[in-house]
């Protein structure tokens, strides 16, 4: 049973709406019905019920909604002009209403004079660089003499007006030919796989892109950049190191004719101790300073992007391997008697120095300076 939410604010009882259909139903009216009279019953408990009826002009399709005139033309019809086509509307004219003489301003003391002159001489150094703007802009589009002081006009106001004027210098460089130079003229426009993005913005692509052109990055993109700069460098100081020692070693222990039967496993599964720990000073020092800057990084970094701390035994498993076929051409241009290609400034205690300078006490070369010199002298006097 239907019953209404809130209560009617009218008096009686409250009636369910199935009790409302049973006393007052609905009346129907059909084609047939004659004369089209639709009856209204409204009944109530305190009132008796009424009936009223209302008759209704019925639409024939075909006849004519205003009554028409006989003989009446639509050429016959004159326009009019409606009323509410002219405004009624009266503008009254309300002078101001006279002041009275404004009073003459208190004198200004000193420090009130000081800081109107400050302000007088900003807006006149603002004054000079603006009409030296727009001398410099004149100058460009080839605008001079008295050409320029008639398009010259003073700086608007206003949002509106500054984009007109800028939308003027555009319309008068485009015309001078001032864009047929332009990057790109005539060429498609070039799409990025973000700019079909739906996860990022517009407002946001748009920045990145900017930014991008720019040249500039987030704080952690440069600190990312120095971090990569430095673990590069660390390698390779210690890749050198570690070919020149395992090259003095195997040229040592093994005679020539055995040195191309090395493999590359062989080479790689090499290891010197006593090399390690010489090194560790160095190696401890460089990875301090390494993790530090890794520190530094994750800091500012996403945390989708942050690195782990480097470690020593890694970073020397990676140089035995990446320093592996560099050892096998050494070793091949040993084999073959090809005198070793040394980089400028190359000294014989390089070898020894290492990635962390060293010191060649205590090293026993046994006998390796001594071969190397001769065959360095033989090849220098077969050249000859």
């Amino acid at each position: 049973m239907l019953v209404d939410k809130y209560k009617p604010m009218r008096s009686g009882p409250i009636r369910s709406a199935e009790q409302k259909l049973k006393q007052a139903p609905p009346q129907v009216r059909t084609a047939d019905s004659p004369a089209n009279i639709i009856v209204e019953e409204e009944s109530s408990v305190a009132l008796t019920r009424t009936t009223e009826e209302t008759s209704t002009r019925r639409y024939v399709p075909g006849e004519p909604i205003l009554p028409g005139v006989e003989g009446h033309r639509p050429w016959h019809t004159t326009f009019t002009v409606p009323s509410h086509a002219t405004s009624n509307v009266r503008y009254g004219n309300i002078p101001p209403p006279k002041s009275a003489r404004a009073p003459s301003p208190l004198p200004l003391d000193e420090k009130a004079r000081r800081k109107e002159r400050e302000t007088k001489k900003r807006m006149e150094q603002g004054t000079r660089l603006s009409r030296a703007r727009e001398s410099t802009i004149d100058y460009r589009l080839g605008i001079k003499g008295a050409a320029a002081e008639q398009l010259r006009r003073p700086n608007p106001v206003s949002l509106k007006g500054w984009a007109n004027l800028v939308e003027d210098r555009i319309e008068a460089s485009r015309q001078a030919g001032h864009f047929n130079n332009v990057k790109g003229r005539g060429q498609p426009i070039a799409r990025v796989a973000e700019d079909k993005n739906p996860f990022i913005g517009r407002e946001e692509f748009l920045m990145n892109r900017i930014v991008q052109r720019q040249g500039a990055a987030p704080p952690w993109v440069e600190v990312q950049g120095e971090l990569e700069s430095a673990v590069a460098s660390f390698r390779e100081v210690v890749k050198q190191s570690w070919t020149r020692r395992a090259l003095r070693m195997i040229t040592a222990a093994h005679p020539v004719a055995l040195l191309p039967r090395l493999t590359l496993d062989d080479v790689i599964a090499m290891r010197d101790p006593e090399w390690e720990e010489r090194e560790r000073g160095y190696h401890d020092t460089a990875l301090n300073e390494l993790n530090s800057l890794v520190r530094k990084y994750n800091g500012m970094a996403p945390y989708a992007v942050r690195r782990p701390y480097y470690m020593l035994s890694a970073e020397l498993e990676r140089v035995y391997k990446d320093a592996a076929e560099d050892i096998l051409k050494g070793l091949e241009e040993r084999a073959q008697g090809v005198r070793p290609r040394r980089p400028a400034g190359y000294s014989l205690n390089d070898d020894d120095e290492g990635g962390g300078g060293g010191t060649s006490a205590g090293m026993d070369w046994g006998g390796f300076k001594l071969r190397d010199m001769v065959r360095d002298l033989v090849s220098a006097f077969r050249g000859r």
